[in-house]
């Protein structure tokens, strides 16, 4: 089986700064994050280029000791191949973007979702693919409330 934890960046300190650190808030989230998926086996780690996802994903990082794999947000393919590739078999966390995570996660379950509105942040997904390729998808949360 092959787990992979996609989920959007905790909330940024700047909107306005295309490559804003993420607020208290968000380090709080990113906490959350790790207390969520201490268990879960997480065994790779990959962000996006951008700091803020960088950040959401260090506790966990630091947690297990890994060193995230950084992706360019918009080169998607590329990642998904890695994932059902040399990745496969194993629990993996992407953190990436509300514009970037549905096709992340349709790319990898082969199912549709909703885009994330802005100001959503505790939403994250869960996809597993069984050695035949068949996919499975949840929607979790993790964290105080955000959003609608």
């Amino acid at each position: 089986m092959t787990t992979v934890y996609v989920v959007r960046h905790a909330e940024k300190l700047d909107p306005s700064d295309s490559d804003s650190p993420i607020s208290p808030a968000g380090e709080e989230r990113a906490k959350a994050l790790a207390q969520r998926l201490a268990k879960a086996g997480i065994t790779r780690i990959h962000a996006t280029t951008f700091v803020r996802t960088q950040q959401t994903v260090a506790p966990l990082a630091r947690l297990r000791s890994i060193t995230p794999e950084l992706y360019e947000p918009f080169d998607l393919d590329p990642l998904v191949v890695r994932i059902l590739g040399k990745d496969r078999g194993q629990a993996i966390l992407i953190a990436g973007h509300n514009i970037t995570v549905p096709g992340i996660v349709e790319r990898l379950s082969g199912q549709p979702v909703d885009g994330i509105p802005e100001g959503v942040y505790d939403r994250f997904f869960k996809v597993t693919i069984a050695p035949d390729g068949a996919a499975t998808l949840e929607q979790l949360t993790y964290g105080e409330p955000s959003g609608q």
